[in-house]
């Protein structure tokens, strides 16, 4: 992970980035490089046992606290605090250290409650990448001080690795780590053998697993902000007598997509007589039905706990394409006609069962019941991956679904 001239070369340049990552690969499998003795408290590709813990054999350097290598391409990291601590009466706290979105955050929210239930001694401390980038949002850092599991909330100057996303530079971290920490990157698996984030989540951090994937876990303050007061006694007069709320999320930086059609499906929702809510630019701000929530006076917090409060005033739904609030959606408990504008075979481990699912691709690893699939004329191609849902299509399956 360390800062190097020939690191950023390779994370600015895809292409020899490739080679040097499968020849690194073809090294380790091979040749065994890389395969050296790992601290007991981490290892790489395989699961700790429940009941056996190893006594360390290392030195217990500054190295010891943390990962020793970049990882391969496809590996995943399992770690064993339990070992950590059996092993070594010098670990003081753990250092979480995040790169990722505020969606993938929101997965993380059960595991990090159930590892403090598990671990109620040890302080938590948050490092958090200070930059925009298709793995990164800051904006994770002002949800972690929300946290009350987490003590404190530090950023650091990374960037990402253009090909293994778990590699990302987060070096600059260690300057506000304290001594005796253990660092532990924020890691989950993402593939179509793996059956849900939050799980994933549990089975990395030895936590026992969940009888079922659990929904994030949302914290607001007892008192809403004035901002969240503010417009709460504006939505609520000019949504009354209206049949519900209707919340769009149509945009998605991770996939680089906005809904081109905002403006006509706000009309058709308005025309059923719904007050509708949108976090996606482009609907009509003119309407006294429509509100456009402004980014730069909420925070994303804000705009939750705002949803949470109305919902117990109005019925409260959620469209949204498959980003952030397909996960916020499942923490708020709200009822979510979730678009997936693109095939995305791993789509079962951001699933969770709020969401009626409206596809052009049946998943076979998603409950049939909980598809509605798109025919040919109810959507047109917005590039060759991704497609636009036509509006009238889109309020005919939220008829369907929650009327």
């Amino acid at each position: 992970m360390k800062d190097t001239r020939f690191y950023r070369f390779l994370c600015k340049h895809r292409l020899f980035c490739v080679i040097y990552e499968t020849l690194r690969w073809l090294g380790h499998k091979i040749f065994c490089l890389g395969t050296g003795r790992t601290p007991v408290w981490y290892r790489f590709d395989r699961k700790f046992s429940a009941k056996k813990t190893t006594a360390e054999t290392l030195p217990l350097d500054k190295q010891w606290y943390r990962i020793r290598r970049p990882l391969y391409r496809h590996e995943h990291v399992y770690y064993n605090f339990d070992a950590a601590l059996a092993s070594n009466a010098g670990v003081k706290g753990l250092a979480l250290i995040f790169f990722m979105g505020i969606g993938d955050y929101l997965y993380t929210t059960p595991m990090i409650e159930a590892l403090k239930k598990k671990y109620p001694f040890l302080p938590f401390y948050a490092y958090v990448g200070a930059q925009f980038d298709r793995n990164n949002s800051p904006l994770v850092g002002k949800l972690l001080q929300n946290n009350p599991h987490i003590e404190k909330v530090f950023y650091f100057n990374g960037y990402r690795h253009p090909l293994i996303w778990k590699n990302y530079n987060y070096e600059d971290a260690f300057k506000n780590i304290p001594e005796g920490f253990l660092a532990v990157p924020v890691y989950y698996d993402y593939g179509v053998r793996v059956e849900h984030r939050v799980k994933s989540l549990f089975e990395t951090f030895g936590l026992s697993m969940p009888s079922r994937s659990l929904a994030p876990v949302m914290y607001f303050p007892q008192t809403p902000a004035p901002v969240v007061a503010r417009h709460l006694a504006d939505i609520i007069q000019r949504a009354a007598g209206k049949k519900g709320v209707v919340f769009l999320q149509l945009d998605s930086r991770g996939s680089s997509y906005a809904y081109p059609h905002m403006q006509r499906l706000a009309d058709l929702l308005m025309k059923e007589n719904y007050f509708v809510m949108s976090v996606t630019k482009g609907g009509p701000t003119g309407q006294s039905a429509y509100e456009e929530i402004d980014i730069k006076q909420f925070s994303i917090n804000e705009t939750w706990h705002l949803l949470h409060l109305l919902k117990e005033k109005f019925p409260l739904y959620v469209i949204a394409v498959n980003s952030v609030f397909w996960a916020a959606s499942a923490g708020l408990e709200l009822p979510n006609l979730g678009l997936q504008h693109w095939i995305d075979k791993k789509v079962h481990n951001l699933w969770y069962p709020n969401i009626e699912v409206v596809t052009n691709y049946i998943y076979p690893l998603l409950p049939p019941e909980k598809q509605i699939f798109a025919p040919p004329q109810s959507y047109t191609r917005h590039n060759n991956k991704i497609i636009d849902y036509k509006p009238d299509w889109i309020v005919k399956w939220f008829h369907e679904k929650f009327e």
